[in-house]
């Protein structure tokens, strides 16, 4: 009997777990598409907790969406798309193509794509004049 009953306690062990696994695995990175000229504010996701041990995190985090809150409307009147991702990575579909960005150099940064040109990454955070200084240069805008 006891044997009958760790039996049945292992097998519904098991049954949770490949319950669990497929939910899992089956998340993917989020998805922007790029129709248009775009622009992909990325930074990793944090919690209180991270951010009140790192003040640095912390002031990067309050710039970031600052700048971000700053830009968004002249970006808005200049034909551009921005969106601001909290994620470790992210996926671009440009026409029927789809990549993963990975950050290579630094958490955050921005993604500047355009169907027809490769994608330009910038690591760090930006003023909202920067943003706007660099997208100029690589979308042929003048927003302001």
């Amino acid at each position: 009997m006891k044997r009958l009953i760790a039996l049945f306690g292992f097998a519904a062990v098991c049954f949770l777990a490949v319950r669990t696994l497929p939910v899992s695995a089956a998340e993917n990175p989020p998805l922007v598409v790029a129709e248009g000229r775009t622009i992909v504010a990325f930074c990793p996701p944090t919690n209180d907790a991270e951010l009140q041990k790192d003040a640095d995190t912390n002031e990067a985090l309050a710039d970031f969406q600052l700048y971000a809150t700053h830009v968004r409307e002249p970006l808005k009147n200049a034909g551009i798309e921005f969106r601001e991702l909290y994620a470790h990575s992210f996926r671009v579909r440009v026409g029927k193509t789809v990549s993963t960005f990975r950050p290579a150099k630094a958490d955050i940064g921005y993604y500047f794509v355009v169907p027809g040109k490769r994608p330009r990454i910038e690591y760090g955070v930006m003023t909202d004049a920067d943003l706007l200084h660099v997208a100029n240069d690589y979308f042929g805008t003048q927003a302001k």
